[in-house]
């Protein structure tokens, strides 16, 4: 079956654009959608004007002159015709372009109707081009600002008053006053209505524009705690197991499950400050946790260090990816026949801490690691980094591995 084309309406209010003539892939703002379907029911409503009006527009070409009704015709009805086609296909400057020959054409047939007609010929209430000036008012409004728009309408419109008075033979002031009152009084209601519509249009975008921070903020979150989570599932579940089924000790294992629930538990809590010495503490006892095997931990803080003040999910951060590289390194490290010494050391300074695992075992080459280790990608280097610190691995096989962890104050604290 041969799928159907969309309607205008919704090839308009869609927000996807014409790949062929913007050559983007940027949605359409709510003022541009606007602007277009402005544009498409200026062209399509002066057509209609003219279906309706067709008698009433033959038997008044009789009494104007062929020049003018072959201008006004023309340049009126092919200029609407023209926004009705390509309102909603081509770029918005380009309707904005038509839109402004709409206009000035009109307002061109306006300024010589009153030369193309003997007074009193017209028999009607007001010629047929006049009662278009309110639609011309919102060509006007799509392509000036309201300074300018408001001379053209103000423009127009007394011209079409004082070219009634004209054509139907009555020039008095007093009709004058109240045809131009009539016609501009419609136009302004039509130029109104499409500004108001342009307007929430406007501050529709805005409050998207606005928006848009928060919610890249919020996705930037979102992929934080799943990252945290992922993090979490493989040094603590996985490591469990995995020690588990490798016969490890039963208290070990007790203290590991005990440690990965609560912090399953302070998943989502809102962080806190915490001082250097509790930051030294977290991470110690982290590090402490992850092996039974011998570690040594040294600490060295500066006397400046007691000012510091560290966000509680960097010192997780820092203490669940030191906790990991002990990891790592009493599953990966080992060395046939002799014991691998393995030391973390924390240091606190003014603006901010550091801490290094390393040891003297196997080493391995980290330019070869496999990228979707999550040891090392996940737990280890994403963890700082979305933390706002980062992670070093230097290591060489046969000399041991060094994992440098550095988080600093952000410098606008």
């Amino acid at each position: 079956m041969t799928p159907t084309a969309p309607s205008l309406l919704a090839r308009a209010t869609s927000f996807r654009p014409n790949h062929w003539l913007q050559g983007s892939t940027t949605p359409r703002a709510a003022a541009e959608c606007v602007d277009r379907m402005l544009a498409f029911a200026l062209g399509l409503g002066t057509w209609i004007f003219g279906a309706g009006n067709a008698a009433e527009i033959a038997r008044q070409s009789h009494h104007f002159s062929a020049w003018w009704t072959m201008l006004a015709l023309a340049g009126v009805f092919g200029t609407a015709l023209l926004l009705a086609a390509t309102a909603l296909q081509v770029t918005l400057p380009t309707v904005r372009k038509i839109a402004t020959a709409h206009a000035v054409v009109f307002a061109i047939a306006i300024a010589l109707s009153g030369f193309a007609v003997g007074p009193g010929q017209i028999t009607d209430d007001v010629a047929w081009v006049y009662r278009l000036v309110p639609l011309a008012g919102v060509a006007a409004t799509l392509v000036w600002r309201t300074p300018a728009m408001s001379c053209y309408l103000i423009g127009v419109g007394l011209l079409a008053a004082a070219s009634t008075g004209q054509a139907t033979g009555d020039i008095g002031w007093t009709e004058f006053a109240l045809t131009a009152v009539r016609i501009l009084g419609i136009a302004a209601a039509f130029v109104y209505l499409t500004e108001l519509t342009q307007r929430a249009a406007r501050l529709l975008d805005a409050e998207r524009a606005r928006a848009r921070p928060q919610d890249e903020l919020a996705a930037e979150a979102r992929a934080s705690e799943r990252a945290r989570f992922a993090g979490m599932i493989h040094d603590k579940v996985l490591a469990t197991l995995l020690d588990a089924a490798r016969g490890g000790d039963a208290t070990m294992l007790a203290r590991q499950a005990e440690t990965a629930l609560g912090q399953f538990a302070a998943l989502g809590r809102v962080s806190e400050l915490c001082t250097d010495v509790e930051a030294i503490e977290a991470i110690t006892r982290e590090v402490a946790g992850a092996t039974e095997t011998e570690l040594r931990v040294r600490v060295r803080r500066d006397y400046r260090s007691d000012d510091l003040c560290i966000d509680s999910l960097a010192v997780a951060a820092l203490a669940q990816a030191a906790a990991e590289a002990v990891r790592n390194s009493v599953r990966h490290a080992a060395v046939p026949g002799r014991v691998v010494t393995r030391e973390v050391t924390i240091v606190a300074q003014a603006r901010g801490i550091t801490v290094v695992v390393g040891d003297d075992g196997a080493g391995f080459d980290p330019r070869r690691a496999a990228a979707d280790r999550l040891g090392l990608t996940v737990s280890i280097r994403q963890r700082m980094r979305e933390a706002g610190g980062r992670a070093i691995i230097d290591s060489r096989p046969g000399a041991g591995t060094r994992v440098t962890l550095e988080w600093a104050v952000p410098n606008d604290s």
